[in-house]
């Protein structure tokens, strides 16, 4: 197994003290420790980051640091290391953990959580996962490798407006963009959800699907709306070209990963009611920023 395999649901509220639209932040593909992490990239989109609203929420979507692959995982769990080296790894480990916890933390307390990807260390002792220490550290739910979230907007604090997720860190992909987005498109043969969103291929987008048709029933009259979803690939923080080092992309001919994040910028506004019979409901628009 590539990942934890793990997955879960996860329902986090969010109280709005206005209808201003709100920014869903999304990263993921750090790579930290790498010696192809982009630095730099990393640097500008923390200080842009703290920057942004404090209404702004955060979505991690895996590999914040770049050890270990699955095979090193297996490779060690069945190593026989004397006792001081299993712990020397450990704290290795554990000073990455913090290194990413520092530079995070202002996230702390609008983090929805973090997802789980293919590149983590593994506890040997423990069986706990850097990803899971990282969200701990982080005060977050650690949200596996795959979650349907529903995030909950309550305007008024009586009116609770729902706006599902299905993340997952990410699998497949492709040379072409059209490939990449249609492994997530894949993703709506089997769940209902507002966004969804993986990593993995350090592609970068925000893209609206082919809306679909649903029938809602307001004060007894039946109609027709549709419902528009978004697929997401979250962008990388990993260079796969730097002079001097080696990368599996250039072993493969590969092009460069799209560096960055990707955003959602979330309005709420009131729909409706302009026909006989017609109830107002409140909608959320969705703007992608790449």
């Amino acid at each position: 197994m590539n990942t934890s395999g793990v997955f879960t649901t996860h329902k986090y509220r969010i109280p709005l003290q206005d209808q201003s639209p709100l920014r869903l932040v999304i990263f993921g593909d750090v790579h930290r420790d790498s010696p192809n992490f982009a630095h730099n990239r990393w640097e500008e989109f923390l200080d842009y980051a703290k920057g942004l609203p404090k209404s702004t929420r955060f979505l991690g979507m895996g590999d914040y640091i770049d050890s270990m692959s699955a095979s090193e995982r297996k490779a060690l769990m069945a190593a026989s290391f004397h006792e001081g080296t299993t712990v020397d790894l450990t704290h290795l480990a554990q000073g990455k953990v913090k290194t990413l916890t520092n530079e995070l933390s202002f996230m702390k307390g609008r983090l929805i959580g973090l997802i789980n990807g293919n590149h983590f260390f593994l506890d040997p002792g423990t069986g706990i996962n850097s990803d899971q220490m990282l969200a701990q550290a982080l005060g977050c739910k650690y949200l596996g490798v795959s979650s349907f979230i529903r995030l909950e907007f309550v305007i008024a604090k009586t009116t609770v407006i729902t706006y599902d997720l299905w993340a997952h860190h990410g699998a497949g992909g492709g040379k072409r963009v059209g490939g990449s987005l249609n492994r997530v498109d894949d993703m709506r043969d089997h769940a209902e959800a507002d966004v969804y969103l993986m990593g993995h291929d350090h592609k970068k987008g925000v893209w609206p699907a082919t809306p679909r048709m649903q029938l809602v029933n307001g004060n007894g009259i039946l109609r027709v709306r549709e419902r528009q979803a978004y697929l997401v690939r979250s962008g990388s923080f990993l260079k796969s070209y730097e002079d001097g080092e080696t990368s599996y992309n250039v072993d493969s001919c590969r092009g460069p990963s799209s560096l960055g994040h990707v955003e959602l910028e979330l309005t709420f506004r009131r729909s409706g009611g302009r026909k006989p019979g017609e109830s107002r409901h409140y909608v959320i628009e969705t703007r992608g920023i790449a």
